[in-house]
């Protein structure tokens, strides 16, 4: 029996999570799945609220953008644990065990037995990307990330994104500066449903960010740099097993969690390199889960 769980933009295999030895959030009542999953919520606002410019400066007539973007985010050790929190009797005073970022899960002894916690995928970094187009008219630019929603066998999973930035130094000539503003919102789909409703699992990420960002173009050279707000949330149901019978009156019933990522705030810093409608860029962002990007832009 097939099982699938996409943690990384359809690239992970669900397997890891239901199977033998692997992720298990079926394993965890509602209150301890809210924190294993808490880091992968940050994780998914961290990545879709990365790579999303790299100049102020917009087309006043016609422009369009094609962009492939490269992401590099470091997991903090502290989003790797969780303190435990069985809610039983007895024990031997367990603090912590591992996220879906961390690596062995620990056990814990009660009086009704052992809880065996889940293991993490054992992460400390995660490289990955993702492709976007735009188009600018007027100073606004529209920008998009899209992967229809599809069905592989019993997986359905897909993407929307959209980015809607103005040029606000177009009203001041004067400024040495161009300076835009950007609203974004990203959402990701991933549901696992087969024949057996034990093995159902539904994550929806949405992700909502507002910057303000200012370029200065120097020759090739474009230097960069904006402050974001954002927030970040996932929403996930699934079907407790407690495969431990820790939890019996608990057992048995598809429980829905909504986590909150921690990133509020972001600094990035850039450069860009422009090279006729061929564009280079790297990039830092300081956020709870520290991200480098680099990429690939053909602009017209």
């Amino acid at each position: 029996m097939k099982k699938y769980f996409l943690i990384f933009f359809l690239v992970i295999s669900a397997q890891n999570i239901l199977s033998q030895g692997g992720i298990r959030v079926d394993n965890l009542p509602s209150w301890e799945a809210e924190k294993y999953v808490k880091p992968l919520a940050t994780y998914l606002g961290t990545y879709f609220n990365s790579g999303t410019y790299h100049n102020a400066d917009v087309d006043d007539l016609f422009g369009f953008r094609f962009s492939i973007v490269g992401m590099f985010t470091l997991i903090p050790e502290s989003q790797r644990k969780f303190k435990a929190d069985p809610r039983v009797e007895g024990g031997d005073g367990l603090n912590e065990t591992a996220t879906i970022f961390g690596n062995k899960g620990e056990y814990y002894l009660s009086n009704n037995g052992f809880i065996i916690y889940p293991s993490g995928l054992g992460v400390k970094s995660i490289p990955l990307g993702i492709y976007q187009i735009s188009g600018s008219l007027f100073g606004t630019e529209l920008m998009l990330r899209y992967f229809p929603t599809l069905k592989f066998e019993d997986l359905k999973a897909g993407l929307f994104g959209f980015g809607l930035k103005h040029e606000v130094s177009r009203y001041f000539p004067l400024l040495p500066l161009d300076i835009s503003v950007q609203l974004l919102y990203n959402t990701l789909l991933i549901e696992n449903k087969t024949n057996d409703p034990s093995d159902y699992v539904k994550f929806n990420s949405k992700n909502f960010a507002f910057n303000v960002h200012a370029s200065k173009t120097l020759g090739l050279l474009i230097v960069y740099g904006g402050l974001q707000y954002e927030s970040s949330g996932l929403d996930v149901s699934y079907y407790f097993k407690d495969p431990d019978g820790i939890y019996p009156s608990l057992a048995n019933k598809v429980y829905d969690i909504s986590v909150d990522g921690d990133n509020h705030f972001r600094l990035t810093l850039g450069s860009a390199l422009k090279l006729s409608f061929f564009v280079l860029s790297v990039d830092a962002n300081i956020t709870s889960q520290t991200t480098f990007t680099a990429a690939m832009s053909f602009e017209f």
